[in-house]
């Protein structure tokens, strides 16, 4: 094949007409990315009228995510600006990069080290609040966590038990909004259907509690620079004005949705690994009583916790999310086929890291797994969790920080259990989750 020779792009399998491949979504959403997986590195879908190009391959998964010449935000990203109201650490280019910048001081080492106090405190007393033998709805109860932790450690917000799980729970809403508003057309999602009126209706208590928050931070200014205090200190890189009150609560807005949905999610899966796991719980137990050696757990112990991070990252792998799109700027040829300026391309983190090809019975749960270890390198783009290139998370040191002390401090604590007849069903989202995790516990001796 010569240099300007292209080959049309196959289609996924399972394609019908006219609706495309909307059929076998509904059918199976959660395998659907992993049941269209071929031997071909890019491939055609298709959603109504919505067309997608999906890399199957690493190196291609890779490149779209760190060519930002070639690659912008796509529909995924807009679907999300527009229900945040296109805060700049949601755009592309420069303006991105000035505000990743700006707000990075609030996500350092430094900054986590200066929160983990906190987060130890509040697992410690939500944990030690648990009752042998009364159910623990534990999705619950790490999404309360997660929110009060990051609602304090970001933007020193101390607010009620149940403004925080209203908060939360509208997070939960946003992710089911974002992926069905990425592969439907916006005239299925925008219908006023009462899901859609309980949607606005949540976003409205959420703006009041954050424009709130701004107002009593102005009249009041912290002595902590917690990204709040960033954000309103903050200005546009093309204008040099200030964050008006409305672009603050668009970057608020995005920063809490970001790191509660993957934090609580990732930290619920990982609990219902380990609860049905006993030899894993054993491990985190007795790493737990090693590092913890009866003291408070500190950021540099959390850094001993080297089982429970693996368990942390082996929960990431497993339990993706189902898809990210971009955008490309100009006409590029990937794989031999030429794919025009405009087109939405993407790929799914769900398939890639359950990809065969690449990981040894890629369905099982294994914090121990080779493929993930010294002396193994996983080729470029098939692993990320926390994302690849210049939209990598900004958060993922809190959040990794966050999970592992919520884990050892459970291990230390608890044996676990799924409650006896529990039927664990999976919520379809862009971040499948569990819907209900009901558990028992039992105290360690």
């Amino acid at each position: 094949m010569s240099a300007t020779t292209t080959v049309p792009c196959p289609p996924a399998p399972g394609r019908v007409p006219v609706l495309g491949h909307v059929p076998a979504l509904l059918r199976r959403p959660l395998s659907f990315f992993e049941s269209i997986r071929t031997q071909d590195p890019l491939v055609r879908v298709g959603f109504g009228p919505i067309g997608l190009y999906l890399a199957n391959d690493p190196a291609l998964v890779h490149r779209i995510q760190v060519d930002a010449d070639t690659f912008e935000r796509g529909r995924f990203f807009e679907v999300m600006a527009g229900h945040f109201g296109n805060p700049p650490i949601a755009s592309d280019g420069a303006t991105h990069r000035h505000q990743r910048r700006t707000l990075q001081p609030g996500f350092s080492r430094t900054s986590v080290r200066d929160h983990t106090r906190a987060v130890v405190d509040e697992a410690e007393q939500r944990f030690a609040a648990w009752r042998p033998g009364v159910p623990v709805q534990a999705d619950e109860e790490m999404a309360d966590f997660v929110a009060t932790v990051v609602l304090r450690s970001l933007f020193g917000a101390e607010l009620p038990p149940a403004v925080v799980r209203d908060i939360r729970r509208t997070v939960a809403l946003i992710t089911g909004k974002l992926f069905a508003g990425t592969v439907f057309p916006e005239v299925l999602t925008s219908l006023p259907t009462p899901a859609n009126r309980r949607f606005e209706a949540a976003m409205g208590r959420f703006h009041a509690v954050i424009d709130g928050l701004v107002q009593d931070r102005r009249a009041n200014p912290g002595s902590v620079p917690d990204v709040l205090d960033i954000l309103l200190k903050a200005t546009r890189p093309d204008t040099g004005r200030p964050l008006t009150d409305h672009e603050i609560r668009g970057e608020f807005l995005i920063l809490v949705f970001a790191a509660l949905d993957t934090t609580s999610t990732t930290l619920t899966w990982a609990v219902f690994e380990t609860a049905i796991r006993p030899e894993v719980q054993q491990r985190l137990y007795e790493e737990a009583v090693l590092v913890l050696d009866g003291q408070p757990l500190t950021y540099d112990r959390v850094r001993e916790l080297s089982y429970t991070r693996k368990v942390v990252d082996e929960t990431l792998r497993l339990h993706a999310s189902m898809l990210a799109t971009r955008r490309t700027r100009h006409d590029v040829v990937l794989a031999g086929t030429l794919v025009p300026a405009g087109s939405e391309v993407g790929y799914s983190p769900r398939a890639m890291h359950r990809d065969p090809g690449t990981y040894a019975d890629p369905h099982r749960f294994d914090p121990e797994r080779a493929e993930s270890g010294p002396g193994h390198a996983l080729p470029p783009g098939a692993s990320f969790p926390w994302g690849i290139g210049p939209h990598r998370c900004i958060g993922e040191h809190l959040a990794a920080t966050t999970m592992t002390i919520a884990l050892a401090t459970l291990a230390a604590r608890w044996r676990l259990r799924i409650r006896p007849g529990a039927r664990i069903r999976v919520a379809t989202s862009s971040l499948p989750r569990p819907d209900s995790l009901p558990l028992l516990v039992t105290p360690r001796g």
